[in-house]
């Protein structure tokens, strides 16, 4: 009946139920996961869009694909190619014109790899958002270069057929993982208004990272979901993308 009420905390060891006035989309970074709380969004929000890219959806739907790959029902791999910070894909995920600059939105990106590319050589994919201008996302580091940079970091570039202009964001907050091995699964949070993101994955009770862009994307010219690679000889395999873009409200 509170109607600052955006989203409710429950503690099930106190049964203890908390009112926020604020939610995961227009806080991301007051989101974390916890043991024996559960989080609801109140009232439950429905995604402005939402896409399940599978191999098969990203190989009948991106706008580009780099020629040097090949698809089967579990996976995309993407083998070497001949370029540094090669476009690996682009996906449309809203037209040019939908949006104002302005709008507050928050996308939502869950990615799942092959690890064992990262695992035996060189492979370090980078997800993110494109306004056909700039590039904003994070980078999957590989074994390699997994125990300074772990989980991942942010980046931003210029969009092209490559990726110029780049900058590492290698933000040293979070926790660093002490596992050694390289996860699988990431779900990175681009808060488009602020030029914020976060990324997370679960293994080892769950860390995060936190980046601050300094490019900012402009929505009006339309949204794509990009990924690239870091090195020519880089091997990616990708297993499943989901993208939700929400429209959040302060």
């Amino acid at each position: 009946m509170n109607q600052r009420c955006k989203s409710i905390n429950f503690h099930f060891g106190e049964l203890h139920c908390e009112l926020n006035d604020a939610d995961r989309y227009t806080h991301p970074w007051d989101y974390v996961l916890k043991k024996d709380h559960s989080y609801s969004d109140y009232p439950v929000k429905l995604p402005f869009k939402e896409f399940v890219m599978t191999p098969s959806w990203l190989k009948m739907n991106a706008a580009n694909i780099s020629k040097n790959r090949f698809t089967t029902t579990d996976q995309m791999t993407f083998n070497a190619g001949e370029k540094d910070f090669e476009l690996l894909l682009r996906v449309p995920l809203v037209a040019a014109g939908v949006l104002k600059d302005e709008t507050p939105l928050t996308v939502e990106i869950t990615v799942a790899n092959n690890v064992s590319f990262g695992e035996t050589g060189d492979s370090d994919p980078n997800y993110g958002l494109s306004d056909g201008t700039n590039f904003i996302g994070f980078e999957t580091p590989d074994q390699e270069n997994y125990f300074r940079l772990a989980p991942c970091f942010g980046t931003q570039a210029s969009s092209g057929e490559t990726k110029t202009s780049h900058e590492d964001l290698e933000s040293l907050d979070g926790l660093v993982p002490k596992d050694s091995f390289v996860p699988e699964q990431f779900v990175f949070i681009l808060k488009l208004d602020k030029s914020w993101g976060s990324c997370f994955t679960a293994h080892g009770g769950g860390y995060t990272k936190t980046a601050s862009y300094t490019r900012k994307l402009a929505p009006s010219h339309g949204l794509d979901l990009e990924v690239y690679r870091g090195q020519k000889i880089e091997r990616v395999g990708i297993k499943f993308i989901k993208v939700t873009i929400m429209k959040t409200d302060e």
